[in-house]
């Protein structure tokens, strides 16, 4: 028996993970560990899972391509997939069935990949692996969970009817044309689409425990070298508090902290495409998406 999607409910149960290619697998595996502090679960020659929360992984390095980077997104169930699949397929897009194996390394039941015009891919997941263990990472970064991914949409803005209409966001606020997009929960948003002239994944976002935690990582990652390139500071649409800092292969991380909720009834607000639209503080940033 099917069970039926809940009504108002988005196709979309959650964010679930990012894959991202990488031509120096070991030394992206040393960054997710000893810098970012994230917790290395299963590793293969061509693999590395880590897990920063209840999910079973939330970044997965491979040994390819660096421009090979997906997002991976729980869906209902198989029917609702199908039928996600079908509206995506009428939209021009081309939308891969995972084969065992493909499926298999992303630890879920279903998959369905599509190609996005941004330079990403989305992969749609049905039943992912959840853990029953407690998230423990190498060091005490304070990190609570995946908390969401910006990412290099394509110039025309084309995607945000693809995030919206087909796969249910809701926006929640813009700044110029970049969208800020939520889901099922009250966060502020768990997808931010800036319009740009790059492509793929610009940045993934870890939520830590508080303030406080915010500025220890700075700290640390001054201390080990790391560059920052955006923050400290505060993001006067979302209200989160964040650091962000260069990774490996051109993709930026940061560490993010309270924020405030939606609860889906007022309007998404219009800001101005200027620096103090992403940065209430006035931090200086050398990323071109939030200049």
């Amino acid at each position: 028996m099917t069970t039926p999607l809940p009504t108002s409910a988005s196709p979309i149960e959650q964010l679930r993970y990012v894959r991202l290619g990488t031509r120096d697998l070991p030394a992206a595996v040393d960054f997710a560990e000893r810098i970012l502090g994230l917790e290395l679960i299963g590793r293969t020659d061509h693999e590395a899972y880590f897990r920063s929360d209840y999910r079973d992984h939330t970044l997965v390095y491979v040994a390819d391509d660096p421009a090979q980077r997906s997002i991976g997104l729980e869906v209902y169930d198989p029917e609702t997939l199908a039928r996600l699949g079908a509206a995506l397929a009428a939209r021009g897009l081309t939308v891969i069935e995972g084969d065992a194996e493909a499926t298999a390394r992303r630890k879920a039941r279903n998959l369905l990949r599509v190609p996005m015009a941004g330079g990403y891919e989305l992969d749609l997941v049905v039943r992912p692996l959840q853990s029953g263990w407690r998230y423990h990472g190498p060091r005490d970064a304070g990190i609570t969970g995946l908390a969401g991914v910006a990412l290099r949409g394509a110039a025309d803005a084309s995607d945000h009817a693809i995030w919206t209409s087909v796969l249910g966001g809701t926006v929640s606020d813009w700044v110029g044309d970049a969208a800020y997009i939520r889901f099922t929960d009250d966060a502020h948003h768990r997808i931010a689409v800036h319009p740009s002239t790059a492509r793929g994944v610009l940045a993934i976002e870890y939520e830590v425990e508080d303030v406080d935690l915010i500025m220890q990582n700075n700290y640390y990652l001054r201390s080990m070298q790391v560059r920052i390139v955006d923050g400290p500071g505060r993001r006067p649409a979302s209200n989160q508090m964040y650091v962000t800092f260069a990774g490996p292969d051109d993709v930026l991380f940061s560490y993010v902290c309270e924020g405030a909720a939606v609860d889906g009834k007022r309007r998404p607000r219009q800001f101005p495409r200027v620096r103090g639209s992403f940065c209430a503080w006035g931090s200086d940033t050398d990323v071109p998406e939030y200049q």
